[in-house]
């Protein structure tokens, strides 16, 4: 059985602290135990009904974060109303309810509604990457790569360059085409996020290389660099990026 997330949350913390503590030396298996007495264990107080309530609420927050329903609400374009309707749902299901209608009468129609709606936002999508590539083409300061990577290099930095091997250290935000952020290290006090070129989208393993440390570069992804036709969280499928991306540093 899987635990709640908070539970595992609990574990998580538990661990981390065990694997802080100090091991033993194995010369000094044979000294006297320490006569210092153990410090007591923090109390914790008992949650205000206010609290109990915020820690359900925490429950659900991080088993939504979890699953897959923020993707959901996204692709689907979830109007307030419909939410609601999808956490009645839920609720039901949760409680050992039943439906209160017959889901045969309106399976087909409603597999019929959302392919529709999905098809109309990929339609709608797919103009919006084009057009948004059309004004990047326009910019004579903009080089297109043979890939099809669309890039702007703001500050070249020092050399040596990274390789797609090397492992990086960058500042960067992320945008859809509509100028939406959907991710940013300034949201994370612009602390840089270091991970290996080659274990990222194709956009990045061959964009970072084009600078140095200290190098700026905007970079234009068409959806096969980037995330292609599944998406990832926030981001739809088939989406054209964009990033500014700062190579702090590299080795």
């Amino acid at each position: 059985m899987k635990l709640p997330a908070l539970a595992v949350m609990a574990l998580a913390i538990a661990s981390l602290h065990a694997a802080d503590e100090v091991k033993p030396d194995a010369t000094a298996a044979a000294a006297p135990a320490a006569t210092t007495p153990l410090s007591p264990a923090p109390e914790v107080k008992p949650l205000t009904p206010e609290q109990q309530q915020q820690a359900f609420f925490l429950q659900g927050f991080i088993l939504a974060n979890r699953a897959e329903w923020a993707s959901i609400v996204n692709e689907l374009e979830l109007s307030d109303a419909e939410l609601d309707s999808l956490l009645s749902g839920m609720r039901a299901s949760l409680k050992g309810e039943r439906p209160t209608f017959k889901p045969d009468e309106i399976i087909p129609g409603a597999e019929k509604m959302l392919n529709e709606r999905v098809a109309a936002k990929t339609k709608r999508l797919a103009a919006k990457n084009e057009e948004f590539l059309a004004k990047v083409d326009a910019d004579k300061e903009i080089i297109k790569s043979s890939t099809g990577l669309r890039y702007k290099i703001l500050a070249a930095g020092t050399d040596p360059k990274p390789t797609a091997t090397s492992t990086v250290k960058c500042r960067y935000t992320g945008k859809l085409a509509d100028g939406k952020i959907f991710d940013s290290t300034t949201t994370r006090n612009n602390e840089p996020t270091e991970f290996p070129l080659n274990g990222v989208i194709a956009a990045w393993t061959e964009g970072v290389q084009k600078i140095g440390k200290g190098g700026k570069i905007l970079l234009f992804a068409p959806a096969n660099l980037a995330y292609g036709e599944q998406g990832q969280g926030p981001i739809p499928p088939n989406s054209v990026l964009e990033f500014e991306v700062e190579l702090v540093d590299f080795k």
